[in-house]
């Protein structure tokens, strides 16, 4: 077994001798220039362990002061990109807004674009009915209508189908007059008859665009749905623009 002790030095007065080292030119009092001198000499005794990390940070340096300027210039524009962020979010969510009113308007826009209104239907049904024609049923939708009526003379019947062709939501080329019938009634004690007529007509409704009904609404004094009609043609338009 190998003992680690040195006997040359048992019980003798003899020192063990170690190679003085080289005073550091660093910390003492010498000039600049030998500092300078100490340095290089070191890096050149020593080239494959300073060259390598030396060049490396001279490398990183360089970077670091090549990207002072183009950081400046971003550091100036940072607060003009943040501007141009918030408008892009508010952009998008206004156009997220608008293209939800778009679909909602799309889906009630048959109520003002497709149908003719119960309203101008009985506001014009109402004005041709001269004096002595009497309804006794009627029936309409947004394909037609179905109208029974009386009188006690053909004249008046024939001017009341005369004004109900002339109404602007009927289809003139649509109108049939259909099953006209003729009754005998007593009117006085006397026993005394007349001859009473019926008769029914069929016919189609006018498909009306927004000018024509806007048109129709104002004539017909319908101040609410003009009004609602034209809110409603001014968001469409505010929505293409």
């Amino acid at each position: 077994m190998r003992l680690n002790y040195n006997f040359a030095f048992k019980n003798s007065k003899l020192k063990e001798w170690q190679k003085p080292k080289p005073p550091n030119i660093l910390v003492t009092n010498a000039s600049l220039r030998k500092k300078i001198t100490y340095i290089l000499n070191g890096f050149n005794n020593n080239s494959e362990l300073f060259y390598p990390p030396s060049l490396i940070i001279l490398i990183t340096v360089f970077c670091h002061l090549f990207a002072l300027y183009p950081n400046s210039v971003l550091k100036k524009l940072e607060p003009q990109h943040n501007k141009y962020s918030l408008y892009v979010r508010k952009l998008s969510n206004l156009n997220s807004s608008k293209n939800n009113i778009k679909d909602k308007l799309n889906m009630i826009d048959k109520y003002f674009s497709e149908s003719t209104t119960s309203y101008l239907f009985a506001y014009y049904l109402q004005n041709s009915i001269p004096k002595g024609v009497q309804l006794n049923s009627y029936s309409f939708s947004d394909n037609g209508f179905d109208i029974k009526a009386k009188s006690f003379s053909l004249d008046t019947l024939n001017q009341f189908l005369t004004l109900l062709i002339e109404s602007p939501v009927v289809d003139k080329q649509s109108v049939i007059v259909d099953n006209i019938k003729r009754f005998e009634s007593n009117i006085d004690s006397k026993l005394k008859k007349v001859s009473n007529y019926e008769i029914e007509i069929y016919g189609r409704i006018v498909k009306l665009d927004d000018s024509q009904r806007e048109d129709l609404y104002y004539e017909s004094d319908a101040a609410g749905l003009f009004q609602k009609l034209k809110r409603f043609k001014h968001l469409k338009l505010l929505l293409k623009s």
